[in-house]
């Protein structure tokens, strides 16, 4: 097998290692994604429009953090779930995260088939509020804790 040799101008930096220096390791997700959930007892004890916004801000976090985009960049209300990029995959890391950091239950479907992120965020504000919501009602009515969100 022959290479070709091609002159490179001296001034030319052929050591790309530096270049990659910044990025984060390969499944660690954009810089500076830490994302923190807001208490549960910190929800229930603030207003629907203030839940909602602490929700928001987590939510897209979450989101940001599996996408790997900036959280900010995110469009909560006019895309679905699946067009946002969410599957199966990632749809199950959201749900487990969710669970684990704000105590109830996400119904994966539901997340997954979810007409947006707002569609999310008002379910789990809804489920995490002390009034009475369409999410904790159905739950009373097959005799369970409160419903599962998205």
């Amino acid at each position: 097998m022959t290479l070709l040799a091609i002159p490179v101008p001296a001034d030319w930096d052929l050591d790309l290692a530096d270049d990659y220096d910044d990025l984060p390791p390969a499944g660690a997700g954009a810089p500076g994604q830490d994302v923190v959930a807001p208490d549960p007892a910190d929800l229930a004890a603030v207003g629907l429009d203030e839940r909602t916004a602490l929700l928001d801000a987590y939510v897209r976090g979450e989101l940001g953090r599996v996408l790997h985009v900036a959280p900010g960049s995110i469009d909560v209300a006019g895309r679905t779930m699946n067009s946002l990029g969410v599957g199966s995959i990632n749809g199950l890391e959201l749900q487990a995260r969710m669970e684990s950091a704000l105590g109830i239950e996400v119904d994966l479907q539901r997340l997954l088939r979810a007409n947006s992120a707002a569609e999310l965020i008002d379910c789990l504000a809804g489920q995490l509020g002390p009034e009475d919501s369409p999410h904790k009602s159905a739950a009373r009515r097959r005799g369970g804790a409160p419903a599962a969100a998205a």
